[in-house]
């Protein structure tokens, strides 16, 4: 399992109150949604104990053995197709919380939902009749079937401009799957608001940590602020550089429906050469938490675009654009601090990378042009320096482990 890519996510799944089943069952549905139980356990104590596993494995990206070894060692035994469940659905809610805030937030650029259910032996007839329709982020048809729909449910909901919209074909209302709503699930965030006014509340009331409470509100508070920074930090978008977007989007959707927005902008501008206030920051030590969060996201967000589109070349040459590059000595081991673009063959200074295959994202099989963007974290190693029919040549090996 891929760690969560939404703060939201986390959020919602640390905030929801831990009841009794009894109570839980007894709660409207909208209110729920507000709530956490685990059947089998008659103690909140317990109760407690196997949510915080739970959260525990929302915030780190920890697989169900990881989540099924914690409950263990806290002395509580459930059967393990029970736990799956609880794991399986009280993860895929988070994300649905995640996702939902995400994509209000981005619907002017991307104002339709297609819904995407997993066709295999294992869907729901009645999820798989719901497969790809497409409504405009605002229809009421999300009020109700904004996944996860039911206990272990994997449906999950992509995000679409308006052109994509059009090309896959709006679902008209005659078209709508006559399919039965489960009375007994509610996690649905459409009727979801915003939860940061509930943060100091739940701290106070919940009976778990109240250290490890305040550790976690730092993170969120971080993460936050690390958000905000790279928005700030984001080129502008011109009619070029929205449609190299969209390109590279169209190409992504299919391949990784989880990748962000927000992963193909800093790719975006990497690609565009609008990275200069990103690049300051990252070749930079950071100096406080936000600063640690924006370098990992950025890091996990390349790493995510290169496990779909990775160069397949053992050695690549391009044009340098590292202003630091003149002072590399042969031996040296450089680690990159930020993406590093090898494109192009006009420039006085050029970087060949040998040892190269899978170790950088090609350009074009995004179609976002030709060359390849190595990512934060690859070190390489200087072999030589030389001049050749007056170029300076600079030859690194990528160390790849």
């Amino acid at each position: 399992m891929q760690p969560v890519p939404f703060l939201e996510a986390m959020r919602y799944a640390q905030l929801k109150k831990i009841v009794l089943p009894d109570e839980f069952y007894s709660l409207d549905l909208r209110t729920r949604q507000y709530a956490s139980t685990v059947s089998f356990l008659s103690s909140l104590e317990q109760i407690n104990t196997v949510m915080q596993a739970v959260n525990k494995s929302i915030a780190e990206g920890s697989t169900f053995n990881d989540f099924k070894e914690l409950v263990a060692d806290s002395g509580i035994a459930l059967p393990e197709s029970y736990l799956d469940n609880v794991f399986r659905t009280n993860v895929q809610s988070a994300y649905a919380h995640g996702r939902w805030q995400q994509q209000q937030r981005n619907k002017a650029a991307r104002p339709y939902l297609m819904y995407s259910a997993i066709d295999d032996s294992r869907v729901r007839p009645s999820h798989l009749a719901m497969n790809r329709i497409i409504r405009h982020i605002d229809d009421p048809f999300w009020l109700i079937w904004y996944p996860p729909n039911g206990f272990r449910c994997r449906c999950t909901v992509i995000a679409l401009t308006e052109k994509q919209a059009l090309k896959y074909g709006i679902t008209s209302d005659e078209d709508l799957p006559d399919v039965a709503v489960d009375l007994g699930w509610s996690t649905n965030p459409a009727e979801f608001g915003d939860l940061s006014d509930l943060v100091d509340q739940k701290i106070g009331e919940s009976v778990l940590s109240k250290e490890e409470l305040l550790n976690q509100k730092q993170v969120i508070q971080a993460e936050w602020k690390a958000s905000e920074k790279l928005r700030s930090l984001l080129a502008p978008m011109n009619g070029k550089s929205r449609d190299l977007f969209n390109t590279v989007v169209d190409t992504v959707i299919p391949l990784d429906p989880t990748i962000r927005p927000s992963a193909v902008k800093t790719f975006i501008d990497y690609v565009a050469g609008n990275d200069e206030a990103l690049t300051a920051v990252l070749n930079k030590d950071p100096i406080n938490l936000a600063e640690d969060v924006l370098r990992r996201w950025v890091k996990g967000d390349m790493a995510q675009i290169k496990s779909i589109a990775s160069n397949s070349t053992a050695a690549v040459t391009g044009a340098a654009t590292l202003t630091e590059v003149a002072a590399y000595q042969i031996g040296q081991i450089v680690t990159l601090n930020s993406p590093l673009l090898v494109a192009g063959s006009g420039s006085d200074v050029v970087i060949k990378v040998i040892n190269a295959n899978g170790a950088g994202i090609d350009l074009a099989k995004l179609n976002a042009g030709q060359g390849v963007l190595f990512e934060i974290g690859l070190s390489l190693e200087v072999v030589s320096i030389e001049t050749n029919k007056g170029q300076l040549i600079y030859t690194l090996r990528a160390l790849l482990n």
